[in-house]
């Protein structure tokens, strides 16, 4: 069987949750071993993917904004972990012996495999967020978001040149052509088709009215958002919420219109009972609201390139509503999103019932790596 090292960067559960799924493919017809860290590595852990963790950089976490200045500071504040983190890396790898490096974003395997010359690929955002760029809109282009995107472009400039192949799942209906790149279909865990009825899932769930599903996100700069959801919410006592929260305490909470749980292992069961969802911005989440055909109210970090043009995007493709926070983060405008997003409900869920995609992302690429 073909040897697949498949490594996948730890921050948040984005990129955990869909390379889980090209995981899941994968592992039928070869050996892959998974490598990853923080975020990324306690989820595997939970849902039992065995995973080596080689250590990895740390995002610093503030108020639900991205401070690039903070994160170039803190990544070569300590060179001497960075080369820790990298000699496990590759002694393990070594050791495993891949014939195929797969990299959902995580730079030690892109290394990695082209010093050893082996065949790579990379599943990665970045070539959708700079093609977008101008998309952002201009009151939240800052210094750090332009920093963000000369930084980006180099990056990209020199992996596209060393690199073998590049995986981009887009919600775009333009898609530019670039060599070396393969764009796919949204990736997704489970398609609405694998899941149980709706009734069955009613009954096993034990819900029986209407909801929301609200994903508070996985990385720490987005648990700050959760202290202002409750309050928020409340406002609302005509719709009933479903929360779901890596940062909510460990006993299930219940108030009057709403249900805050710790950790929601099925999220997907949720998501296709719900009637919309309100999340942060990133890829995987508005791909799974996407494909469920379920608006969605997507809540970019602030600063951060990549969820702000997930978020105009969405909202420019009429798939969604976004909630942009200028200068902090703010209940008001994060009240006044929400009653715009029920406002718009309708018209979005008439354009979701338009669109092709089906969440053969994953699949897709799990075949790719197979014949390559």
């Amino acid at each position: 069987m073909k040897k697949i090292l498949m490594s996948v960067v730890g921050i948040g559960l984005g990129h955990a949750t869909r390379s889980e799924s090209i995981y899941n493919h994968l592992k039928k017809k070869s050996k892959v071993k998974v490598f990853s860290y923080g975020d990324a590595y306690r989820y595997y852990k939970k849902i039992n993917i065995p995973t080596f963790d080689f250590g990895g950089h740390k995002y610093k976490g503030e108020e639900f904004t991205f401070n690039i200045m903070l994160q170039i500071t803190e990544f070569f504040k300590n060179p001497t972990k960075l080369g820790a983190d990298y000699t496990r890396f590759r002694r393990s790898a070594d050791k495993f012996k891949p014939d195929y490096v797969f990299s959902d974003s995580e730079p030690n395997a892109f290394f990695y495999a082209t010093k050893r010359g082996i065949p790579n690929s990379i599943l990665t955002n970045l070539i959708t967020t700079l093609t977008h760029y101008d998309i952002i809109p201009k009151k939240l282009k800052t210094r750090a978001i332009s920093l963000q995107n000369v930084l980006l472009k180099r990056l990209m400039k020199f992996m596209l040149k060393r690199g073998d192949r590049f995986f981009v799942p887009s919600f775009e209906r333009r898609l530019q052509y670039i060599e070396k790149v393969e764009y796919t279909d949204l990736i997704i865990r489970k398609k609405p088709s694998e899941l149980k009825s709706k009734s069955k899932l009613k009954k096993k769930l034990g819900i029986d009215r209407e909801f929301y599903y609200v994903h508070v996100g996985g990385a720490d700069i987005e648990r700050y958002i959760y202290h202002i959801f409750e309050n928020v919410l409340s406002k609302f006592p005509d719709k009933f919420f479903i929360i779901s929260s890596n940062y909510a305490t460990k006993k299930v909470i219940k108030k009057e219109n709403m249900i805050v749980y710790p950790f929601i292992k099925n999220a997907l069961e949720y998501i296709s009972l719900s009637k919309g969802v309100i999340s942060p911005a990133g890829h995987s989440g508005i791909s799974e609201a996407i494909v469920f055909k379920k608006p969605i109210l997507a809540i970019p970090v602030r600063n951060h390139i990549e969820q702000l043009v997930n978020a105009a995007l969405l909202k420019k493709e009429g798939f969604g509503e976004a909630c942009f926070f200028e200068k902090r983060v703010s209940a008001k405008v994060l009240k006044q999103s929400i009653e715009k997003f029920f406002k718009r409900e309708d018209e979005i869920k008439d354009n979701l019932k338009r669109i092709r995609f089906k969440g053969e992302g994953a699949k897709q690429i799990a075949r790719s790596l197979l014949r390559f």
